[in-house]
């Protein structure tokens, strides 16, 4: 879970970046969860830092929208892969999924 300022997940992907660089480059990586990247920023940083490449996107050209649950606005939720293949990456139905959590779930087939 990303901060809410932007100077703090500049620092957060930062740090996410320079963690995986420790990483053999051939391990596979799997990194999802909340980066409160409403203006799509993540994307180009973990690419470049990390060579990480965000499922929805490559899969549709686009981040997936999932807050708020009820009725999705913003593409605040993310699952980033490298050296892992992809199927079938989709948005879970609104229902009952708005009910525990804020947040609409994200999933995808990942075949590390």
């Amino acid at each position: 879970h990303l901060g809410l300022q932007e100077s703090h997940r500049r620092k957060q992907l930062a740090r996410v970046c320079e963690l995986l660089s420790t990483f053999p480059g051939e391990e596979p990586v799997v990194l999802a969860g909340d980066f409160n990247d409403w203006r799509h920023r993540a994307h180009a940083i973990l690419h470049r830092g990390a060579g990480l490449r965000e499922v929805f996107v490559q899969a549709f050209g686009r981040a997936v929208r999932t807050f708020p649950a009820s009725m999705p606005l913003l593409a605040l939720d993310r699952i980033y892969v490298r050296n892992a293949a992809v199927h079938s990456p989709l948005a879970l139905p609104r229902k009952p999924w708005d009910q525990l959590s804020d947040h609409a779930p994200l999933a995808a087939e990942i075949l590390l």
